[in-house]
């Protein structure tokens, strides 16, 4: 069953990226396919998520829940849009009703990442794993600032409300994707697999946002645009996710120790590494930084030293403890002799 929901849902996001590439039948035809196949598409991904909570228990069942509230809100934005589109016939204004239901979601998202249960696990360190997150944010802050909302802010007009609107998607974007990354941080070998699919959903949206707000901002976004394949593609990794989880009416107890996946231990570097190297690219490209980009790599910088001056007491402490070990049994065996 498994299988052919995912061969349908493949099928369905590959017509629906080849039509908005070929543009079989005109603007007409790519529109209805656009607004309509979206709508399909986060619908199905709510229903879903509705689905998994009602067979979930704990942590898990709030997890679902926020999530589902979050795809319904994303549902009647598209549902708003093509209310726009198709049935006015008109542009879409900037800001809109559908904005105001686009912009309600993300705290309900949110707030469902730091309900599941990895943020909550216990990890091998927790001042290390706090700092992680703040390694990790400040990370997104530079990317996203130097790629997106700096030029977004200087080139806004912020005196007006779709000024605002167009730089809340990608604000909001930043902080799903820093939610994202320590979900994969705590994450463990015991975690399902349904969970990859909904986190590459959430931030295959996250990017879709920000090409939104980009091409709202400096050119003109219309439906039809490739960027509104990663929606789609997005809420089909959701939903597949949501459909894919296995009933669990019973939450689990957290593990003593977790062993931390590959990707669990990569998550953190990856966003440090892409900040390193978009700085280098745009001081090579420009020759400069302005101040916010200085201050978080200046702060990027001391983060990730601090965060291997950590690591190394923790194995330090831990190389002492295993030395340790072997002195205390015998003297505990010493002592318990006649």
């Amino acid at each position: 069953m498994r299988l052919k929901w995912m061969t349908a849902a493949g099928l369905f996001a590959g017509l629906f990226a080849a039509e908005l590439v070929g543009g079989f039948g005109g603007r007409t035809v790519v529109s209805y396919v656009d607004d309509l196949g979206t709508i399909a598409a986060a619908l199905a991904a709510a229903v879903f998520c509705l689905r998994a909570a009602r067979n979930q228990g704990g942590r898990l069942r709030t997890f679902w829940g926020l999530l589902a509230a979050a795809l319904g809100l994303w549902s009647l934005g598209e549902i708003l849009w093509a209310v726009y589109d198709l049935g006015l016939g008109g542009p879409v204004p900037v800001p809109s009703w559908a904005d105001a239901a686009y912009l309600s979601a993300p705290p309900f998202a949110a707030a469902a990442l730091l309900a599941h249960p990895a943020v909550h696990g216990r990890t091998t360190g927790k001042a290390r794993a706090v700092l992680d997150g703040s390694v990790i944010a400040t990370a997104l802050f530079f990317v996203a600032w130097t790629a997106l909302l700096g030029p977004l802010w200087r080139s806004t007009d912020l005196s007006t409300l779709g000024g605002i609107v167009t730089l809340a998607y990608p604000a909001s974007d930043v902080v799903l994707l820093f939610l994202v990354v320590l979900v994969i941080r705590g994450t463990t070998s015991r975690d399902r697999r349904d969970l990859w699919f909904l986190l590459a959903g959430l931030a295959a949206m996250t990017l879709s946002d920000s090409g939104y707000a980009y091409l709202a901002e400096v050119t003109r976004y219309g439906t039809g645009n490739l960027v509104d394949i990663g929606w789609v593609a997005g809420y089909i990794a959701i939903a597949t996710g949501a459909y894919a989880a296995r009933p669990q009416p019973i939450a689990d107890p957290l593990p003593l120790k977790q062993t931390l996946t590959r990707a669990a231990l990569v998550a953190p570097f990856v966003p440090v590494l892409t900040a390193l190297t978009l700085a280098a690219v745009e001081i090579h490209v420009t020759h400069r930084l302005d101040r916010v980009a200085w201050t978080s790599a200046l702060v990027l910088v001391l983060g990730v030293l601090l965060r291997q001056l950590l690591l190394a007491v923790d194995l330090y402490r831990g190389s002492e403890e295993e030395t340790a070990l072997p002195d205390r049994l015998l003297n505990s065996l010493g002592e318990t002799r006649p």
